[in-house]
């Protein structure tokens, strides 16, 4: 019986503490949703950030301290890249035109929103990559020592500061990754990737990026 009454006790007390730490979770993941909505988040990124418009990125489920790093260099002008031939202008500056929108607080709440946010899956290329293509893929990520980053399949990354690049659009992959290796992209942890992507050519990169971007996060 006192087992029982222990067990009673130590359930009741895990029910009453639980809503007060989901309420806390709770205020801080509405509040980035109300920030994601309002201010234009939603334009570019897609619903939730699970698909991104055009090229523009998948923001779901990455990495929230990554993403603030790279809210923080938008804003503050550091994180540059190339230019986007149709608007004459860097592919960035739609973003930094904004950023005076967001408070310190409003970017760490959208990206704790962010990060706990579902993908969606892989967009269907056309044409779509032969098996061969993406064996080819995975192996120069393999060969290229992209595995130690940002793991076996761009799924999980070994630091936080690093993004998730799986599942993320192929022309953006590799928009960035060669953005790295010409030295366009400069900022933050970007200078990481310079010893390894300065070995991997137009073909190696595309072959990645493909192969990337068909990964898909859901699968488990």
């Amino acid at each position: 019986m006192r087992a029982i009454l222990t067990a009673l006790i130590l359930g009741a007390a895990t029910i009453t503490a639980a809503p007060v730490q989901a309420a806390e979770v709770s205020d801080e993941i509405k509040a980035g949703k109300r920030v994601y909505m309002t201010k234009t988040c939603l334009a570019c990124h897609g619903r939730n950030g699970a698909r991104g418009v055009l090229s523009y990125p998948v923001l779901a489920g990455q990495n929230e301290k990554y993403l603030l790093a790279q809210l923080t260099a938008i804003k503050s002008g550091e994180r540059v890249g190339s230019v986007d031939e149709t608007t004459g202008h860097t592919f960035v500056q739609g973003m930094a035109d904004i950023m005076h929108l967001l408070s310190e607080d409003d970017m760490k709440n959208v990206v704790a929103y962010l990060a706990v946010q579902k993908p969606a899956r892989p967009k269907v290329l056309d044409p779509a990559p032969s098996e061969a293509d993406l064996k080819l893929g995975a192996k120069t990520y393999k060969k290229l020592g992209c595995r130690a980053c940002h793991g076996k399949e761009g799924e999980r990354a070994s630091n936080k500061a690093y993004p998730i690049i799986a599942g993320l659009d192929r022309v953006y992959l590799m928009r960035q990754m060669t953005n790295m290796r010409d030295k366009v992209r400069v900022h933050g942890k970007a200078k990481l990737m310079y010893g390894v992507i300065k070995r991997a050519d137009d073909d190696d990169i595309a072959a990645i990026a493909t192969w990337l971007s068909q990964v898909d996060r859901n699968k488990d």
